[in-house]
């Protein structure tokens, strides 16, 4: 046969056959505000090693599974108080347990900056899993910091995957200079999607759920947006294409699933996503549970050396001692009542108590039943002290209106013998008096560093202090829990219930 019969040949075979669409199955664990490494709401839901052992099984059934953290790992938590051979851990518990889940990416959270650069830049050091952000720059040298890149590309299967980190401007420390947003996203997503460098383009956010409403708004580009900073899980399609938008739970109470699947002939991406809760349905990996387990027993030893006995029995509730961020920045529970009484009883006399909800940083439910010392550092982490002051009345009734406007934020505020109704602000039953002085216990925080629309309380002249010597915040709960449950034995050993975790022995 003709040498050009053969090549028409040819030709019209592989024209009549085209080649057969491959679809590419891509699967993403989403997680987002992860502070406690061990089960929370009394052990209900949560737990790193549980968490594990979905990752294991996902792996399993789809080897092209990866992990993605919507920002806040380093802090707040209890455990990263501890100080451990005179330093706080500072995060460091954090980073070696996702380095022991084999963990793939993380973008920043306000709370990755808490501790300090120092501590933020040796964390970044010590991880295995790599972290991004589009907007977070080192103040020191204007650019990303060391062990960070602005997005990330990686392929599977043929298919390039962008990323790009985003985290919310506010509460960012002079060390770190955040740009702006939206901004920043539209010129990430122009420089990798339009210019034809990515076929899926993702977003991981750490900032408020319309602001990632907006990001689906405004950047058409956009294919997925995992975001965290609320606490709580949500799942909405926003914009012109429909942009998911997905936040799981805190403390990995759940995790949200997407299964990504990628047609290359015809360049469509569909996506399934659904939400995973982690409860004890999930056996504990043992590896993982054996790191978890090593950083608890440094931490509680490092209590003890801090005149605390973690594992001590504190009160016996019959209520839910409610700490969820969603409800404790809200409103009032019985929890921070508790708390408000505590401050208020720390000094005999006061006329009343304030202090600003972002100090309890538990966000779980405690319920009825036991209560440890140790639960009392998880509600309040950073401890701090309670200062008495003498304040005028037309500051405190300022104070008091700026926390009621700081509904939803770590400046809303809490307090004891204080109510507001129709008429205004009472204290004591008595309606507020501008031109009064009232003996005040105080969170010292917010006379020395401020809160959102608080920041004339600090080194304010007319506040006057009248306490000679300041009180520990998470003393004053335990004496504040004993005085209102004052049956409870403090007897551990006949008492307390053992923990799976093997704590200090």
């Amino acid at each position: 046969m003709p040498k050009n019969k053969i090549l028409w040949l040819i030709c019209t075979l592989v024209f009549a056959f085209p080649v057969s669409a491959k679809v590419v199955n891509i699967t993403l664990v989403q997680a987002n505000d992860v502070y406690e490494m061990t089960p929370v709401n009394g052990g209900r839901y949560g737990g790193l090693a549980r968490l594990q052992t979905l990752i294991k099984q996902l792996k399993s059934e789809n080897p092209n599974t990866y992990t993605l953290l919507a920002g806040d790992l380093l802090s707040p938590s209890a455990i990263g108080t501890a100080k451990v051979n005179g330093e706080r851990l500072n995060g460091k518990q954090m980073v070696a347990t996702f380095n022991a889940m084999g963990w793939d990416f993380m973008t920043f959270g306000n709370h990755e900056f808490d501790n300090g650069r120092e501590a933020l830049v040796d964390s970044l050091k010590q991880a295995q899993f790599k972290v991004f952000s589009s907007n977070v720059l080192d103040t020191t040298t204007g650019l990303p910091f060391k062990n960070t890149s602005e997005t990330v590309i990686f392929e599977v299967e043929g298919i390039k995957i962008g990323m790009v980190g985003i985290t919310l401007r506010s509460l960012a420390k002079d060390f770190v200079t955040i740009n702006d947003p939206m901004s920043t996203a539209q010129k990430a997503a122009t420089q990798l999607k339009e210019k034809g460098s990515v076929d899926v383009l993702i977003m991981l956010t750490h900032q408020d759920l319309q602001e990632d409403v907006h990001f689906a708004e405004q950047i058409p580009e956009i294919d997925l947006i995992l975001g965290g900073h609320e606490h709580e899980n949500a799942y909405l399609r926003r914009g012109a294409n429909f942009t998911p938008i997905a936040k799981a739970d805190a403390n990995a109470r759940s995790v949200y699933i997407h299964n990504l699947a990628y047609d290359t002939r015809a360049k469509s991406l569909t996506i399934d996503s659904h939400l995973q809760i982690i409860d004890s349905r999930f056996q504990e990996d043992p590896a993982v549970k054996k790191v978890v387990s090593a950083w608890v027993n440094k931490a509680f030893e490092a209590f003890r050396e801090d005149g605390f006995e973690p594992e001590q029995l504190v009160a016996v509730t019959d209520v839910p001692l409610d700490g969820l961020e969603a409800n404790v920045r809200g409103g009032d529970t019985h929890l921070t009542s508790l708390v408000a009484e505590s401050a208020l009883s720390a000094y005999p006399g006061s006329d009343l108590s304030l202090l600003n909800a972002g100090s309890i940083r538990i966000d779980d439910i405690l319920p009825p039943g036991d209560v440890t010392q140790y639960d009392v550092i998880r509600i309040l982490p950073f401890g701090g002290e309670y200062s008495q002051v003498s304040m005028p009345g037309d500051i405190l009734e300022k104070a008091l209106d700026a926390g009621d406007q700081n509904r939803g934020k770590g400046g809303f505020l809490h307090h004891a013998n204080v109510e507001k109704g129709k008429s205004g602000w009472t204290v004591k039953g008595i309606p507020l008096d501008p031109k009064a002085n009232y003996a005040v216990s105080i969170a010292s925080f917010l006379i020395e560093r401020g809160d959102t629309g608080l920041e004339f309380l600090v080194d304010n002249p007319r506040i006057k202090n009248l306490s000679g010597g300041l009180v520990d915040s998470r003393f004053a709960l335990i004496d504040e829990l004993q005085s209102t449950y004052p049956e409870t034995s403090t007897d551990v050993s006949a008492t307390s219930v053992t923990s799976d975790y093997n704590y200090a022995e």
